[in-house]
This record gives C-alpha cells, structure tokens and sequence, in this order.
C-alpha cells in the first residue's frame, strides 16, 4: 500500500517537468520594432529637372515679338459681329477676306479686312478698297449724312455714283518716307478719297486748282469740313505736299479722343 502511495507521488511530481519537455525549444521571436523593420523595396523615382529660364524666357520673348499693332486692332467676336451688322444696315457692299499678315512686319496688317466694293447702295468704291470694318463704318456713316446730301445740291450732276479710291490697305509708312511712324494706311484704319463721280459730267477730283466752279469748291469744302466730325484725321490740299490731291481719313485712337482736322485754305480764309 505504502509502495502504491510512493509511486503516485512520483507521478505527480514528474507531470510538471513533461508539460515542459513538451514545449518549443525555441521562443517566438518578438515582431521587429519599425526601427529595426526591413526597409521596402520603393521604385526609382526620376528627380525633377530644373527648369530651364532662359528657354522660357526666349519663348515669352518671341511670342511678344509676334504681337504687333495689327494684334491690338484686332476686335473680339462680339465687337466685330456687331460691326458688320452696322454696315448691312448702312447698305454697304462688302466681302470678308484672308487675314493680310505680312511675313516681314510685325505691325502691319489686318486680322479681320474686308473688301468694300460699294460704300452705300448705289455708290461705288472705285477700285475697292481693303481696310478694316471700324474704317467701313466710318467712311460709310460720313457718306450717308453728309456727302450725299451735299452731292444732291450740285447742279447738272445727278446722283453720286462712286468714290474715287487713292488708298486704303497699305503696308508703308507716313508720306510714303523710307522710315519714321507707320501710316494708319498700314492697319486698314485710313482711307483716300481722290474724287468724286456723278451721274452727269466729270468726276469732281480733289485738289483746290481742279475745282470746276464755286460751288464745286464749296462742295470740296463741305466735305472735308463734315469728315472731321466722323474720323480723327482730316488732311488734304494745303496739308502738305503728299495730300495736294486727295484727302486722307483716318481713324487713329489719339489720347483724350484728339482730332487732328487740317481745313482747306479756302475753309480757313
């Protein structure tokens, strides 16, 4: 019995140490704290590249060199749909064109010419003139209100049939000089009327010593009197020697919306 207990007893106390014989060798290592972790495989990043200054700054340089006058006449959608419309209900006569972009000037041009072919209805631009639709506009308003009226007071002559065309879109510079300011001719913002024709008898050409008689004088006065309340440049006989024959009209933007409106000396007298 007592040989019984013993060998319990033993048992017992050898329980322990199977339990433990039965566990792993080896403990599980602890997760590797994020400051001992592997680092990841990351991909190659290319660096950025420096941008390069000078490059940009000769591009910002040319594409300011192309913009010129031309580029600052130029009048957005809106403005120039609403021009046109002007000169159909003015009865003008005209074509859209081919933008006029000069290859060796950056100034001279026009982004949006039209062709005129007839300045009111019946009345002729002889030949037609190209020029911009603010010029049209202009010419055609000055037309209407005061050289028609004015024509149908001459005697003998009939109605007016066409305006004689010295100049509109041109790329030149003042008086036709090898150098100095550009023309408005240069923009289609000018306009030279050489004379006029009728239904009757000859044209009535511009110039103080070709005038018929007095009241063709006073016509020629008249005329030129009433295009410097529609345009900002008035020149012609008396002017100068570049304007003995003809009258130039402009629509140059001055400050302070100057006019500059040289009468004929018979005007002045």
């Amino acid at each position: 019995m007592m040989r019984v207990a013993a060998m319990m007893m033993a048992v017992a106390i050898a329980a322990p140490a199977t339990a433990q014989d039965a566990a792993p060798q080896v403990s599980v290592r602890p997760a590797p704290r994020p400051g001992n972790a592997p680092t990841a495989s990351v991909p190659e990043q290319t660096a950025p590249q420096p941008v390069d200054d000078k490059t940009d700054s000769a591009v910002d340089q040319s594409s300011a060199q192309k913009a010129g006058q031309r580029d600052l006449l130029r009048l957005d959608d809106a403005e120039y749909a609403s021009c046109l419309a002007s000169l159909r209900k003015l009865g003008v006569v005209y074509e859209e064109v081919e933008a006029v972009v000069p290859d060796d000037d950056v100034d001279c041009g026009i982004l949006q010419p039209i062709n005129v072919s007839e300045i009111a209805p019946g009345i002729a631009l002889a030949p037609p003139a190209i020029i911009r639709c603010p010029t049209a506009q202009t010419l055609a308003a000055w037309v209407k209100d005061f050289v028609v009226p004015a024509a149908a007071r001459l005697e003998g002559r009939g109605g007016l049939t066409a305006i004689e065309n010295g100049s509109g879109y041109m790329c030149r510079r003042r008086n036709n000089l090898s150098n100095g300011a550009l023309s408005e001719h240069a923009f289609g913002n000018a306009f030279d009327v050489m004379g006029f024709r009728f239904e009757q008898g000859s044209p009535l050409m511009i110039g103080s010593d070709k005038a018929q008689d007095s009241l063709a004088s006073a016509f020629q006065g008249a005329v030129r009197a009433t295009a410097c309340l529609n345009f900002s440049t008035v020149l012609g006989p008396g002017s100068n020697a570049s304007h003995d024959d003809h009258l130039h009209l402009d629509i140059m933007a001055r400050d302070n919306g100057y006019h500059l409106c040289e009468l004929s000396e018979a005007a002045q007298n």
